[in-house]
């Protein structure tokens, strides 16, 4: 009952938001993968050792039963860990992340002061939170946007997401280990292991099992070092987010010769595993508020923020757009330079459409990329026209800087 009442209680995307967020590459990868792994391992199982046999003692004319319970066992534990990685990876597409209310704004505009406004969203950002430009809303305590299960990893899922990456790691392992023992029993086949034979008999199965063997380990290593790293932020009380934010914090407060203190660092890993890990499967807190150090208050880490992005501003240079790049793979400058398409940044990366003639504050570099923004009108949620700051990735060609465009007409 208590947790049916916290279900309802959390619950933050609707039933048919949750089913289209189904719909999706990730998603339905991450199905394929555990569908393939769970029905290959159950096969090797009742391959390997049947749940039943049949034996005909000697000296007797009736058949005796004997059922296995190793491979009773067997199945059993590998089930768990497959019902297991299920539920924690659809809990994690069904709760959500947790968004910010678009309502939400502190009374005291002395507090307004120190939080950091979403132009997307219209509204202010809770402390902890950020704006996912793939969910289109502020998330609370943002980690990262995944694409396996087409959603953010947030305050309400975040306990879900570490348990679905635990179990299906460890699940994926488990298979791995069965499926590469029947590969070797069928390699250096024996009379022992004529029924393995028998359901892998062909090529095409035997190329399938190899498959699901390399698919199952690759998985577990890769979640399960995606699984280390999230145990290091939550140990510590800090997002993938918010691990950047505390490096560059650090760095500014050493140049400034003062100490920088992170305010919701518990003062033990046991406190701030349990932030998140424990028995409810959802993390404490509603979201908005957070426990912090006594030297610290709620708005401590949002100031700092604020002053890193003052900083960034006034290190951004400006750029004079020189060629149009409209933002589709198959573009005019894409053709004219087939090493863009070939060198682009990323799928899910963010690209900036520009034209001849506007100026884009560039803020980061690569080699044949810039990340910048620019001005750009558009409509408010209450139908004004009004200006907004759009940024994105665009091609190194496209733009020249200001003082080098100066040299040039000199």
């Amino acid at each position: 009952l208590l947790y049916t009442i916290k279900f309802e209680n959390t619950m933050s995307v609707s039933a048919s938001r949750a089913i289209r967020r189904f719909f999706h590459y990730g998603p339905l990868t991450a199905s394929f993968i555990i569908f393939l792994v769970t029905i290959i391992t159950i096969s090797c199982i009742l391959a390997a050792t049947p749940i039943t046999t049949f034996r005909l003692p000697s000296g007797k004319s009736s058949w005796e039963h004997h059922p296995s319970w190793s491979s009773f066992a067997n199945l059993t534990v590998f089930l768990c860990f497959v019902i297991l990685t299920t539920y924690h990876f659809v809990a994690c597409m069904l709760f959500g992340p947790g968004f910010v209310k678009h309502d939400w704004a502190p009374e005291s505009q002395k507090i307004k002061d120190k939080l950091q406004y979403c132009q997307e969203c219209e509204a202010y950002k809770c402390p902890r939170s950020h704006h996912c430009r793939k969910c289109q809303r502020c998330v609370k305590k943002m980690d990262h946007h995944c694409p396996w299960i087409n959603a953010c990893v947030g305050h309400k899922n975040h306990a879900h997401f570490l348990r679905f990456l635990f179990y299906s790691s460890t699940g994926c392992l488990y298979g791995g280990v069965v499926m590469g023992n029947a590969a070797i029993s069928i390699i250096f086949y024996t009379n022992s292991h004529f029924i393995m034979a028998f359901y892998f008999n062909t090529i095409s199965r035997f190329v399938i099992l190899i498959f699901a063997t390399g698919i199952a380990f690759g998985v577990s290593l890769a979640v399960g070092f995606l699984l280390c790293m999230q145990l290091r932020d939550v140990s510590n009380n800090t997002t993938s987010i918010e691990t950047w934010i505390i490096k560059k914090a650090q760095w500014r407060h050493k140049i400034l010769g003062t100490e920088f203190v992170y305010p919701y660092d518990l003062g033990s890993k046991w406190a701030n595993l349990t932030q998140v890990i424990n028995m409810t499967n959802f993390a404490k807190g509603d979201g908005y508020t957070w426990p912090v150090v006594p030297s610290t208050d709620q708005y401590t880490f949002t100031e700092e923020q604020r002053l890193q992005k003052e900083a960034k501003r006034k290190r951004m240079i400006e750029h004079t757009i020189i060629n149009s790049y409209n933002t589709n793979w198959f573009s005019p400058l894409t053709l004219k330079f087939p090493v863009l398409f070939c060198v682009c940044n990323g799928i899910d990366d963010k690209y900036l459409e520009v034209k001849v003639g506007d100026q884009v504050m560039v803020s980061r570099w690569r080699k044949r990329w810039l990340y910048g923004c620019v001005q750009r009108k558009g409509k408010s949620k209450s139908g004004q026209l009004v200006e907004r700051e759009v940024a994105g990735w665009f091609p190194r060609i496209c733009a020249m800087e200001i003082a080098e465009q100066h040299r040039k007409q000199d």
